[in-house]
This record gives C-alpha cells, sequence and structure tokens, in this order.
C-alpha cells in the first residue's frame, strides 16, 4: 500500500504555506516604508523652512553670506 505522498503535493503545500505568509511580510515592510516615508517628508520640510529662513535673513540682496570653518584639532 502506497501511503507517502507524491513529491508534487509535498511541493504544492510547501508553496502554498510560503504564499499564506506573504501578505503578512509584506504588510509589515510596507508599515515600514510608510513610516520612512513620514520621516522623510518631516526631513524635507525642515530644510525647507530653514531655507526660507536663511532666505529671509539674506536680506533685499538675496546673498547667502558663508560663515567661516572653523577648524577641529585632530584627534591623532
Amino acid at each position: 500500500m502506497q501511503e507517502a505522498r507524491p513529491k508534487v503535493a509535498d511541493n504544492l503545500k510547501q508553496k502554498n504555506d510560503e504564499l499564506k505568509q506573504k501578505p503578512s511580510r509584506l504588510r509589515t515592510e510596507h508599515d515600514q516604508l510608510r513610516t520612512d516615508f513620514q520621516q522623510l517628508v518631516r526631513v524635507v520640510h525642515v530644510l525647507e523652512v530653514e531655507n526660507q529662513q536663511l532666505r529671509e535673513a539674506a536680506g533685499s540682496d538675496g546673498v547667502v553670506r558663508v560663515l567661516p570653518v572653523q577648524h577641529r584639532p585632530s584627534d591623532r
């Protein structure tokens, strides 16, 4: 008597199990990407506000002056 399942059936069951887990993994990835996207949007907004403040602080000539660079001593 042959009670073992055919290899094709085992392969199909394995593939089916993998596909059942996929939506959960995709939802988790989607949630992480959404969080990352929201953080990037906030960063861009802050940079836009800072840029606007710099432009307004430049005065009517529109020239942004570069601050002098302060060199730090190396830790060597």
